[in-house]
Order: structure tokens, then C-alpha cells, then sequence
């Protein structure tokens, strides 16, 4: 006999309603609450109903469209976006699409791909800087797809809600700490993933010096460099500062390539000696800490990126509840080597 919501709700000691909530995703259930009663129901071998397809509606069908695949924060994004409906029992299929590069037709191609070959109800997007996309957006909208923005947003558009850092505040954040580090005077050198098409890019930097010009004057920050990508380059590009620039006091590293700069910081035996900031708590970033070659590293709280976005288009798709808010503004975290 399938177990029903309220022998979940008796055993655990909750209402039906509470049960319910848990097991759609739905807000007003404290997360531990929630996680008890999720693992409650696969205790009891709790089973959601399967749609019958020659009575019901098919299963409603989320597209995630992500770029920059090489970056380790997409990666575990991805994860999360594919696992998560399964975890938290949520009636939803969620089909995810990567791209290696910044490239804006790409973005485009995959999204019209999701659209007419696999009829996406709704979908998240980690848009690139471009003013196609924010037509594409304002297009689905009027067709009735709701669209999540991620990670990085295009605010003037018909997007259901953001969900994600603040990338200005990231960067002001990132140069507060080398700021603080290197004790308000030295040389620092910015090394960015792609000089175009990438939100996070241009808005860390801009708040990076922002920060740096307001409150750091006697700090020398260079003009940027670009790895486009490139994990080699950006070693290329370290061990020409670490020869050429004299009394280099820190690299401030936007997003990808960073594995390159390590490379090239333990190569010159200069860990420790050159001061680094990072964004993002991936496993290689946590790990060069450790290694005494990164200072700080912070975060963008993956989990709530690849969480919220999915609950709050389940929620309008089935109830049409629009979000509290169209901007959920993600937590910034920050590691070092005393709080790892």
C-alpha cells in the first residue's frame, strides 16, 4: 500500500499541510523541519505520484542555460541544479546545458534549443552581458516561460527574479581584505578571466576599484590583465609580473585561469610572499589556501543559487506565485587559514 502524506505527518509529528509543503518545495517549513520529513518519507518508502500520460499534464520542465563551463563554481552549480529536485522531492525535471566559452549565440542557440526541442516550462538562465539575451528574456516572458536570472543578472528585462551575488559588493569586498593585508600601501595586480561578455568580471573589478580608490589611495593598482580564460596564459602572465614588476604586493584573481597563477606563484617559490584574493569556495581555492598561496577566498553560496531559482519557478508555474522580491541577493562568505 503507498504511504500517504499523513502517515508521514503522524510519524513525524506535523500537520499534512506541513508535509506537503516539505516535500513541493514550498516556502513556511524550516529547513530542519523539512529535512527531517524528506527523510522521513524515503524511511517509509514514500513514493511521489507519477504523472499518467493519458490523464495528466506532462511533468513540469525547467532549462538551466550556464556558460563558462571551466569554471569550477558552474560545475558544482550543475551539480546541484540536477540533484536537488531528487533530494528536496520536488515534481520537476531540470535540463542543463553548459557552454565552454562567453560566446552570446551559443547562449542563444541552447536556449531556443530548450524552448522548441524540449518544451521547457520555465527556465534559469546565467546570462552573459548582452542586449540579445535581454530581448530573448522579455520574448519568453510574453510567451508565458518564466525566466531566473543567476549568478549574474540583466535587471532591466521581464526576468522573473535574480538569484545571486552581488558582484559590486564582492569585488569592494575583495579589496577591503587585500587592502587590509598588505596594510594600505603596495602594488597589486587584477588578473580577469574575459574582458567582455562576463557580468561578474566587469562588476567585481568595478567595485574592486571603487574600493581600492576610495579608501586605499597609496595603493598602486595596474591595469588589468586577461587570460580569456586560459588557466596557461594566466601562468604566462603571472610569472612576467612576479620578474617585471618590482615589490609586487598581491593578485587580485576575478574568476577563471586562477589555477594558472598558483602554478606560477609555487614555481617562483613566492607563496606567502605574494598576498592573493580569490572569489569562490571551490575545492582547489580552499586547498591553495592551505598552501599558504591564497590570503582570502570568497564565496557566492552555490547551494541557495541552485536551489531558490528552482523553488521560485515551481511555485509560479504551479500556483502562479510571483517571488516576495525580484532580487535575492546571495550571502558573501569568506575563508582563510582560520576558519577552514
Amino acid at each position: 500500500m503507498a504511504v500517504t502524506l499523513q502517515q508521514i505527518a503522524d510519524a513525524c509529528g506535523v500537520s499534512r499541510g506541513t508535509v506537503d509543503r516539505a516535500l513541493h518545495g514550498k516556502e513556511g517549513v524550516r529547513p530542519s523541519v523539512a529535512q527531517a520529513i524528506r527523510e522521513k518519507a524515503r524511511e517509509l518508502g514514500y513514493v511521489p505520484r507519477v504523472p499518467n500520460p493519458l490523464t495528466d499534464v506532462r511533468p513540469i520542465r525547467i532549462g538551466a542555460v550556464l556558460h563558462t563551463g571551466a569554471s569550477a563554481f558552474v560545475r558544482q552549480l550543475s551539480e546541484v541544479l540536477r540533484h536537488f529536485p531528487e533530494r528536496a522531492m520536488l515534481p520537476i525535471e531540470v535540463v542543463v546545458r553548459t557552454t565552454e566559452d562567453t560566446d552570446v549565440f551559443h547562449q542563444l542557440a541552447l536556449i531556443d534549443e530548450l524552448v522548441g526541442t524540449e518544451q521547457i516550462d520555465g527556465l534559469l538562465l546565467m546570462p552573459l552581458a548582452s542586449a540579445m539575451l535581454r530581448d530573448k528574456i522579455n520574448t519568453l516572458s510574453a510567451r508565458g516561460i518564466p525566466v531566473v536570472t543567476v549568478n549574474t543578472d540583466i535587471a532591466d528585462c521581464n526576468r522573473l527574479a535574480y538569484v545571486g551575488p552581488d558582484n559590486i559588493a564582492c569585488g569592494r569586498t575583495a579589496a577591503a581584505l587585500m587592502g587590509m593585508t598588505i596594510g594600505g600601501t603596495g602594488r597589486v595586480l587584477p588578473i580577469l578571466g574575459q574582458r567582455s561578455g562576463h557580468f561578474a568580471d566587469s562588476q567585481r573589478l568595478s567595485g574592486f576599484l571603487s574600493e581600492m580608490s576610495e579608501n586605499y589611495p597609496n595603493i598602486t593598482v595596474f591595469n588589468p590583465e586577461y587570460c580569456f580564460l586560459d588557466p596557461d596564459l594566466a601562468e604566462r602572465i603571472t610569472l612576467r609580473a612576479l620578474r617585471e614588476i618590482d615589490d609586487l604586493s598581491g593578485i587580485y584573481i576575478s574568476s577563471v585561469g586562477r589555477s594558472g597563477v598558483y602554478r606560477a606563484i609555487q614555481r617562483a617559490e613566492r607563496a606567502g610572499q605574494i598576498h592573493v584574493v580569490v572569489h569562490d569556495l571551490t575545492r582547489d581555492n580552499l586547498q591553495m589556501i592551505r598552501d599558504g598561496v591564497v590570503d582570502f577566498a570568497i564565496g557566492q553560496d552555490v547551494h541557495t543559487q541552485g536551489t531558490l531559482p528552482l523553488r521560485l519557478l515551481y511555485q509560479f508555474l504551479t500556483r502562479r506565485q510571483a517571488p516576495e522580491k525580484r532580487q535575492y541577493t546571495v550571502d558573501i562568505a569568506i575563508k582563510f587559514r582560520c576558519n577552514l
